[in-house]
């Protein structure tokens, strides 16, 4: 059985601190079958190379490639919103995406074509399949997606029509699935599947030392885009109330977006700029660390005014891996993974004193386990999370 994964979230170097949810789940399936990654290229890579086992191929949408502007960067929403060019290559995007799946499936004989978001590569791969079966497809809706249908005029026709050329969903949250039922009309029945984590990786780390990032020793740490749906301005407006009763305490903001002067901004604002560091972004065994140092890592996720919610945040069971106190807010598929009370701490989104009361109440609880939520953890470990794909790109493909 041979596997090609489409995207358009995926690192241009193998640990430059983008989202590599992609990347991780092709080099666990790598270990079964044959895995070839599809993402759009950009200025500097290579059309085709081996990242270990696995193949990432990448096609340019426009002319001159230097031009190319809606992938990469803060990612397709915010380049959507803030480049006119953007816009204008949207179209082009998803027909350059489709012809690339439609020529990988024949020259490499692709079995399972397994599209990640369903705008753009599940509409790709669906005209790339047309009518015919020319290839199994398997959509995963990851949430910002689903929203994305909810505003487009005619979503639910695109929904059909991706749904008419598709074989089986797989949704990162209980939240992302019925959002999409009902842009659809009707139950798709999406396998819940929520993106893994290396759990070994996580559960060994070495704490991070102090002298690596400018915080004293004891930290908050968040790991994620700095974007207004990750909810950064609520922990920053809830730490006053924290180091009130922790006044050593820094928060560390690991992470790059277009928040990231604002939230700056709002931190001198509110006197705490001297115990906020914000890292940027940084690989994968540098957050590891962190979360093996940190005091607590907080997930502060909220629902925008137009209803958008966050799908799965991977740092949630990356922290549970980790053995960290995890705080959140009851959004999205986060309620999935924590349980207020077992394994984290829950609290109402977009309110900061919810949340530094949650950070506290952690704050005063004892440390998890060195092994973290071991259970939750192993059953999100990418063997276990490569595993259940392939179950269903076998039920689908009949390989």
């Amino acid at each position: 059985m041979r596997v090609l994964l489409t995207t358009s979230t995926f690192p241009l170097a193998p640990d430059d601190g983008t989202p590599r949810f992609v990347l991780d789940l092709a080099q666990s399936l790598a270990a079964s079958c044959p895995v070839t990654v599809l993402a759009p290229g950009a200025p500097g890579t290579a059309a085709r190379e081996r990242w270990g086992d696995v193949s990432v191929v990448r096609f340019a949408y426009f002319r001159p490639q230097a031009w190319q502007r809606l992938a990469y960067a803060d990612g397709i929403e915010v380049n959507l919103r803030q480049s006119w060019l953007a816009r204008l290559q949207a179209a082009p995007f998803v027909l350059a995406q489709a012809r690339a799946v439609r020529r990988l499936v024949e020259r490499e004989r692709v079995d399972v074509v397994n599209s990640h978001w369903i705008v753009p590569q599940g509409l790709a791969a669906a005209l790339a399949r047309g009518r015919g079966r020319r290839f199994a497809h398997v959509v995963s809706l990851h949430g910002g997606d689903v929203h994305a249908l909810v505003r487009l005029p005619l979503g639910r026709r695109l929904a059909g029509f991706v749904a008419a050329r598709s074989d089986a969903w797989l949704a990162s949250s209980q939240a992302a699935r019925d959002r999409f039922d009902a842009v659809l009309g009707r139950a798709c029945h999406a396998q819940i599947q929520p993106m893994g984590v290396h759990a070994a990786r996580f559960r060994a780390a070495l704490p991070l030392p102090g002298a690596e990032v400018d915080v004293p020793a004891g930290y908050l740490l968040y790991v994620g885009r700095l974007q207004e749906i990750k909810g950064v301005s609520v922990l920053l407006r809830a730490l006053p109330a924290v180091r009130a009763r922790h006044p050593d305490l820094s928060l560390l903001v690991v992470g790059y977006g277009e928040q990231e002067a604002p939230l700056r901004r709002e931190a001198e604002a509110l006197g705490i700029a001297a115990a906020v560091a914000f890292a940027g972004r940084r690989p994968a065994d540098f957050v590891a660390r962190a979360m093996r140092g940190c005091e607590a890592v907080v997930v502060p996720s909220v629902r925008l005014a137009s209803g958008r919610e966050e799908g799965m945040p991977t740092v949630v069971a990356e922290a549970l891996a980790a053995g960290a106190r995890v705080v959140a807010t009851a959004t999205g598929g986060i309620p999935d993974l924590v349980r207020h009370g077992e394994n984290g701490w829950l609290c109402r989104d977009s309110d900061p004193a919810a949340l530094s009361a949650a950070i506290l109440a952690a704050l005063e609880a004892p440390r998890p386990p060195a092994a973290g939520d071991r259970a939750g953890a192993e059953a999100l470990d990418w063997s276990s999370v490569a595993e259940r794909h392939l179950e269903v790109y076998r039920s689908v493909s009949g390989a």
